[in-house]
């Protein structure tokens, strides 16, 4: 693979690219110039290059850095153009750019409705609401037993919330039977089955220590023994767990020689159907895939397509010729960035409108290394497949980002594993990058730039890995030494960021820093109802409605531990306060103080909804807290100090530099399991000793080594990598090693650790002030407008006939009429009119002013405004004239040869249209003036490029007479 130069003239622009971008090597750099060089070297249009990317956030910045590049290019025609119509720059996310092209070719995709913005949430609350419908109204007795629903056992909250994100999960899901089906399998499967109930006798865990057989599989076994069973003895045998899952070898007595075959195969003849049967997870995925099927249906009718279903109706629609060819011809070159992150459906999307029917210029950028969103869909194969159609494949080789001494140390932990990332069928081996020729930053200590943190310890019972108290004891109290030791040698705590595993250990990290005096912001995108302020401020409603022990309890268990719950005082002072009469406000002023910023920020913004929706609709204290549930996404607005150290997600961290690492995150286990594990486009039950589960695990690890690389690649200066050693090895089960576990480094510079307790810091809250009185004086501005400044002068009534209404009604409806047309002029204007005129409006005197309007010739000029490809109408401006400004709307602005014009259209009622008239009518009504002031905004927005002058279009007077022309 070939190195790619972005700055070099010689690097050729044109065709189809596979840009590989190792971390730190300049990614958006190479795409903010690949764009530049394509308008300056290849007269490309702005709004013809697509860039493609993966968050709204990163469509602003690669705007904002490209718009950067364009101003520090050297000047040019096609530069300025550019940055004139830099709000016309084709950047989006995949679901923005389909969105896009389906709302503007709706006619094409045969879309007979609008869709939803693809940033609407009302989806989800839709959706949420179809299900908690389908609960009340779609459970019918023969699908679900009362059993089946009542193992459920949870919430109405909880258990819609658990439906929802199973109806929201891409992929299929296993099939299962209904319960009346399930009830028919058994009886015809038992009618052909022997029950030997002796050899139960050789079985442990079925029964008690005195040998009898438990109470619950008493009544299984007498049920189990009939040749069949009505529908209501099939509920009770499957109303708990079936006794044939304990009927294995592992649970028959050592020193049993029976031969327990028969029971076996009894066993194996039947427990499918009961455990499916039984299962509350499969009773789960029942309801979600008959929810999902009727959740589609229901918002198919109300019009409104899911994120994901925008995707799959854009792949849809691209099998229309006429569809294709309307978003195809729209692009001369598109630039896909994040491209490891495509899954199949997207890149079938690029695929056809792209390759199938070649575009000039194609890039493909991304890092097969850095994929890491297979929870999101993201498909590594698909970048690999991706390979074989592009047909110059290059990457970026040099790493800017790091110090050179941190490179060469990570090329080398790379390199002594350099198949690390390789797929069990694909090989992806490590190339090590070069390094800028910059000097390396010094540290007060003798540390190596990769540093291992390691601790050694026999592994017992803990069910997570470390466990907490070996958090507490060993890793938080050296990222908080090393931290505060740096600190007092030119570092910042924003110099510092350590990357977690995920939300809990980010609230165990935060909590101990600050209460040893180190400054925290937490980076998460995860929503307010899932910050423990959340469950806080529900408790807190709970105890005000029902202001009795437990209710109080589980408030105050939010701040204080067990034992101090033990203190009947503090209970019986907490319950008179929430019980006294008060106010919403009052109580929520009162009875809760945060003690941090982040803690204040999210309370304070959940006050403002509850006493916001309050004060709007008189709700009670219930209806207030049932508001508070419905909120499931609320943007967090965290208030941490900039001199803070960063703590987020490994996942989050992606894209992202920071001077000093810490990569806590990477020395977990997966210890807890989900109930599904996703092969392929399937979600299959959790069961390791299934095929298709293990080659989903080994995917998993596969990615886990991903992230790694991820985790590591952040630091500029340093990176700290920790490592746990289990002293007993005892094995790990599959899918749930660490990343540092599958990669095993042999560390070069490490801290071997012991348990430590660092010295306690109380907080200390800085002395507050009276604010001063403000001494800013701000003068007095004026927005003035053309109509604010213009002279007019009274003229007499024109008495001329006209087959348009006189007044400023018809000065409305045409301007509107144009406006319409010249933002889209691909519309029918027959149909147009007879859709939005007026029925006293006369239909032919204004389709013939219209059509005269857009084809008559532009004196002095030979063109026409249908002619015109760059049409900007009603465009609205506002810049100063000290010591005040001017706001107005400048009815088109259009781009033509390269020369901008102005124009402004007129449905004045004249005498004549001649030019004499013409100008008499602009200086009566200071029409001049208007022109200066449009030509001035003009000007200012465009800094330079040509003007050659404004139009004043008499529409009345068309097509022989009625057009002025200001030359610049």
């Amino acid at each position: 693979m070939k190195r790619f130069d972005v700055l070099d003239p010689a690097t050729p622009l044109l065709g189809h690219h596979l840009l590989e971008a190792s971390a730190g090597t300049g990614k958006t750099f190479a795409i903010e110039h690949i764009t530049a060089r394509l308008i300056e070297e290849q007269n490309f249009d702005l709004d013809e290059i697509l860039v493609v990317t993966f968050t709204r956030a990163a469509t602003r910045e690669l705007k904002a850095r490209i718009q950067n590049t364009l101003k520090n290019n050297p000047p040019s025609l096609n530069i300025q153009k550019a940055l004139a119509l830099i709000d016309q720059a084709q950047i989006f996310t995949i679901h923005g750019f389909c969105h896009r092209m389906l709302t503007e070719f709706a006619f094409e995709a045969g879309l007979g409705f609008a869709l939803l913005s693809e940033e609407e949430s009302d989806y989800r609350s839709l959706l949420k609401e179809h299900i908690t419908d389908f609960f009340r109204t779609s459970l019918p007795q023969e699908e679900y037993s009362t059993s089946q629903l009542f193992a459920l056992r949870q919430d109405k909250e909880t258990l819609i919330q658990k439906i929802l994100s199973l109806v929201e999960k891409e992929g299929e899901f296993p099939t299962y039977d209904s319960f009346s089906v399930s009830h028919q399998k058994y009886n015809k499967l038992r009618r052909t089955a022997q029950f030997p109930a002796q050899l139960l006798d050789e079985f442990s865990k079925i029964k008690d220590k005195y040998g009898v057989l438990k109470k619950p599989f008493k009544e299984q076994v007498a049920l189990l023994e009939k040749p069949s069973l009505t529908i209501e003895e099939f509920e009770t045998l499957t109303a708990q767990p079936p006794i044939l899952s304990l009927l294995t070898i592992e649970n028959q007595y050592k020193k049993s020689k029976a031969d327990a075959s028969p029971l076996f195969n009894f066993a194996e003849t039947l427990r499918p159907v009961l455990e499916n049967a039984a299962s509350p997870l499969c009773t789960l995925v029942r309801i979600a895939r008959t929810a999902r099927i009727s959740a589609q249906t229901a918002l198919r009718e109300k019009e409104i397509l899911a994120p994901s279903d925008i995707l799959k109706k854009m792949n849809e629609c691209l099998s229309l010729p006429s569809f294709r060819e309307k978003v195809r011809s729209r692009y001369r070159a598109a630039i896909i960035d994040e491209f490891q992150d495509t899954d199949p459906v997207q890149w079938s999307i690029f695929r056809t409108l792209f390759i199938d029917d070649p575009i000039s210029a194609l890039y493909l950028v991304g890092d097969p290394k850095q994929s890491i969103y297979s929870f999101r869909s993201a498909d590594i194969y698909t970048y690999l497949s991706a390979e074989a159609s592009v047909s110059q494949k290059s990457h970026l080789d040099t790493n800017y980002r790091s110090d050179p001494k941190l490179i060469q140390s990570l090329n080398a932990l790379f390199s002594s594993n350099p198949h690390f990332l390789s797929l069990p069928d694909a090989s992806m081996p490590f190339h090590p990058v070069k390094h800028a020729d910059i000097p390396n930053r010094p540290f007060p200590d003798d540390k190596h730039p990769v540093h291992f943190f390691i601790y050694k310890t026999e592994k017992k019972r803990e069910r997570s890995w470390p466990s907490v108290e070996i958090e507490q004891s060993t890793f938080f109290p050296f990222i908080a030494s090393e931290i505060l030791k740096l600190s007092k040698h030119d570092f910042q705590y924003s110099d510092f960021a350590v990357l977690v595993k995920d939300r809990f250990q980010a609230t165990r990290l935060k909590t101990y820093l600050e209460s040893h005096g180190i400054p925290t912001q937490s980076k998460s995108t995860e929503s307010l109802t899932l910050a423990p302020i959340f469950s806080l401020v529900r408790s807190l409603l709970e105890a005000l409605i029902n202001p009795s022990e437990i209710p109080v309890k589980r408030f105050l268990s939010h701040t204080y531990n067990h034992h101090e719950l033990a203190n009947e005082d503090l209970i019986i002072r907490t319950i008179a306060a929430f019980a006294k009469p008060q106010s919403l406000q009052e109580a929520l002023r009162d009875l809760y103080t945060p003690t941090d910023l982040d803690s204040h920020s999210d309370y304070f913004k959940l006050c403002e909804l509850l006493l916001d929706y309050q004060t709007q609709t008189k709700a009670s204290l219930p209806k207030v807290l049932e508001f508070l549930l419905s909120l499931k996404e609320i943007d967090r607005r965290p208030l941490s100090d900039p001199n803070s150290v960063t703590i987020m997600t490994i996942h989050m961290s992606k894209g992202l530099e920071f001077n000093v690492v810490f990569a806590l995150g990477l020395v977990n286990r997966y210890t807890g399991r989900d109930d599904f594990v996703r092969h392929q486009k399937n979600w299959l039950l959790f069961n390791p000793e299934q095929a298709e589960c293990q080659a989903a695990l080994q995917n998993q690890e596969a990615e886990k080594l991903r992230q790694l690389y991820v985790a590591l690649t952040r630091a500029k200066h340093r990176v700290y990598i920790p490592l746990l050693h289990d002293t007993k090895h005892t094995p790990i089960p599959l899918g749930q090693a660490s990343p540092l576990e599958l990669f095993n480094p042999a560390p070069t510079d490490a801290t071997y650790l012991e348990p430590q307790t660092l010295p306690f810091q109380e907080p200390t809250t800085p002395a507050l002030k009276v604010p001063t009185n403000p001494t800013n004086s701000y003068p007095h501005r004026y927005l003035h407008s053309y109509s604010s400044l213009a002279h007019t002068t009274p003229q007499p009534p024109v008495n001329t006939p006209t087959e348009l209404p006189k007044g400023a009604e018809t000065g409305l409806i045409i301007h509107s009429l144009l406006e319409t047309i010249l933002k889209k002029t691909s519309l029918d204007i027959p149909t147009l009119l007879k859709q939005q005129l007026p029925p006293h409006f006369p239909y032919e005197p204004t389709l013939a002013l219209i059509k005269s309007a857009l084809n008559t010739p532009l004196a002095p000029h030979s063109f026409t405004l249908s002619e015109v490809k760059h049409l900007y109408p009603e465009t609205e401006f506002l810049y100063p004239n000290p010591p005040n400004l001017i706001k107005g709307f400048i009815d088109l602005i259009f781009l033509h040869n390269d020369q901008y014009f102005l124009l402004d259209w007129k449905t004045n009622l004249l005498p004549s249209y001649d030019p004499n008239a013409l100008h008499l009518a602009m200086t009566h009504h200071d029409y001049y003036l208007q022109a200066r002031l449009y030509h001035t905004a003009l000007s200012r927005y465009l800094r330079g490029a040509p003007i050659a002058g404004t139009y004043y279009i008499f529409l009345r007077g068309l097509p022989d007479e009625g057009i002025l022309f200001l030359p610049t």
